[in-house]
C-alpha cells in the first residue's frame, strides 16, 4: 500500500483514476501537458499511453475523458484536435498508441451522405452545411467533400440542381 501511495504522490497531477485489474489508468501532467498514463496498482513508474504530440484537454470540460475496455483491449478517449471543444471519440490500444477514430468510415459515410443531400435538396449556405455536418472549418469540409466526390461542394450543388 505504501508503494502505491508514494508512486501516486510522485505525479504532479493525478486525475480521474480507473483501477482495471492490476493496472491503474489516470490523467496526469507528468510530461508538462495532460496525457493518459498507466501503472501497476502495486506501484511502478507511470507509462505514457499517448504519443508526446497528443495532449488531452482539461478533464473538467468532458464528463468522461477516457474509459478503459479491457475486454476489447482498447481505451476510449475524447480528443479535441483544434481547440474548438468539438470532442471526438477515439480508440487507443490498451498498451498505448496513436488514437484512431471510433466511428471512422461510418461517421465519414454519414457526413458525406448528409452533405450531398443538403447540397442537392436545400438552399442552405455552405457555412451552415459545414456546421450541420460536424466540421469545425470550411476548409476541412471542402477537402473532405472533394476527397469523397471529386467535386467541390459548389460544383456538386450546381451539378445536382441543374
Amino acid at each position: 500500500m505504501v508503494a502505491r501511495i508514494e508512486s501516486l504522490l510522485s505525479a504532479r497531477l493525478f486525475q480521474v483514476p480507473q483501477l482495471i485489474g492490476d493496472r491503474l489508468f489516470f490523467v496526469s501532467n507528468l510530461s508538462g501537458r495532460l496525457s493518459l498514463y498507466a501503472m501497476d496498482a502495486g506501484g511502478s513508474v507511470p507509462e505514457p499511453l499517448l504519443p508526446p504530440d497528443v495532449a488531452l484537454q482539461n478533464p473538467h470540460h468532458v464528463m468522461r475523458l477516457f474509459q478503459v475496455y479491457p475486454g476489447l483491449g482498447k481505451i476510449l478517449i475524447m480528443l479535441d484536435h483544434d481547440g474548438d471543444e468539438n470532442y471526438q471519440p477515439m480508440w487507443i490500444p490498451i498498451d498505448g498508441g496513436y488514437p484512431e477514430p471510433l466511428f471512422g468510415e461510418v461517421l465519414a459515410d454519414y457526413r458525406c451522405r448528409l452533405a450531398k443531400r443538403l447540397l442537392a435538396q436545400t438552399s442552405e449556405s455552405i457555412e451552415q452545411i459545414v456546421y450541420l455536418t460536424g466540421f469545425s472549418e470550411p476548409s476541412t469540409f471542402y477537402r473532405a467533400f472533394k476527397r469523397w466526390t471529386g467535386l467541390t461542394p459548389i460544383e456538386y450543388r450546381k451539378k445536382k440542381q441543374a
